[in-house]
């Protein structure tokens, strides 16, 4: 009913809007979460490589904004909040082009739609129901993320620059040094309950039996209570700050000598700053969201026994029961003597 009373509205309305014509302005929509938006910075690379001259601007969430704050390649960014305010303010920029990499509200595409750009590009199968809106869709085919979005900058000519995921911190934002010693970070949060692994108390214990390091446990506020809980059970781990603003989270995530993680925005963030990083996969494919072409990453993953994966609606996810706290610490020493 919401699509088909969108569709009447966007029919009504497309007549009465002007063509934008060759403006060389790229207006990029990426109105999601930490991992997703950090798998666009190759993307934003490769069109500022490929069209030096264009004006690109990003559509994102309050979480892009801190992501993509100081990124060289963005000329503005802006914030996806009051729809309709936003769009006469996007039409006024004329956009020649749009690029919609991923949106989580249902307003964005049909928006986007209605500025008079010649194309708006796309990946059918994710858009709501709307990729009729899309003037240029793109086949869903099993690919990385950060693949699948590169392959939507090529279709309007640029060149894959990089597959690399970025984080430009400012000098003035780098914390103090900590002190001295080996220091490991562990995440053992996630917005979804079914990617949490749960072993990472025992994982802390092993680590600090067998390795000599720091611990410290990280995670946002809505993860307080589980922080505090596995920080108790490891002896002498540090409990990191879940109300700390998200650039200095970065800039602590770039002092460690390597980061654990569930399936989850962390992973991406050590990658985006060449950090040594361990992602823990069951339930989630790590082919499709997993570290890519990072030189010090690993993906711990086992196959989910269901089928299908009953994913957020799972309340036991017993597929992370076929990966202990002894691989992930090999795969940590791994990591550590590289």
């Amino acid at each position: 009913m919401k699509n088909a009373l969108l569709k009447i509205a966007i029919r009504c309305l497309k007549p009465f809007i002007p063509k934008s014509g060759p403006t060389n302005k790229i207006l990029v929509v990426a109105t999601t979460a930490l991992g997703d938006t950090l798998w666009i910075t190759p993307s934003l690379h490769s069109l500022r490589k490929s069209f030096p001259n264009a004006q690109i601007h990003v559509l994102t969430s309050p979480i892009g904004l801190q992501i993509l704050q100081h990124n060289p390649h963005v000329d503005k960014l802006l914030l996806f909040k009051k729809p309709l305010s936003l769009w006469r303010k996007l039409l006024k920029e004329r956009f020649e082009t749009v690029l919609i990499f991923h949106t989580s509200q249902r307003l964005v595409l049909p928006i986007c739609s209605l500025l008079g750009a010649s194309k708006v590009v796309g990946t059918v199968g994710i858009n709501k129901g709307l990729d009729a809106l899309l003037t240029d869709p793109i086949p869903k085919t099993h690919e990385h993320e950060i693949v699948r979005r590169l392959k939507i900058a090529h279709a309007i000519g640029a060149a894959t620059a990089t597959e690399t995921l970025s984080f430009f911190l400012q000098p003035e934002e780098l914390l103090p040094p900590r002190s001295p010693g080996l220091w490991i970070a562990l995440h053992p949060g996630s917005k979804d309950a079914f990617k949490r692994w749960p072993y990472f108390a025992e994982l802390g214990r092993l680590l600090k039996k067998t390795i000599s390091c720091e611990i410290l446990i990280t995670g946002g506020p809505e993860e307080q209570a589980l922080m505090e809980e596995i920080a108790k059970q490891i002896p002498g781990a540090h409990l990191d700050s879940p109300n700390q603003p998200f650039r200095q989270f970065a800039a602590l995530i770039q002092q460690m000598d390597l980061v654990i993680s569930n399936d989850t925005g962390p992973v991406h963030l050590a990658c985006a700053l060449d950090r040594p990083v361990i992602g823990i996969y069951a339930s989630t494919d790590p082919t499709l969201c997993g570290p890519h072409l990072a030189k010090r990453a690993i993906a711990i993953s086992k196959k989910a026994p269901c089928t299908p994966c009953l994913k957020r609606k799972c309340r036991l996810p017993f597929c992370f029961l076929q990966i202990g706290p002894e691989e992930v610490a090999r795969s940590a020493k791994e990591l550590l003597r590289g």
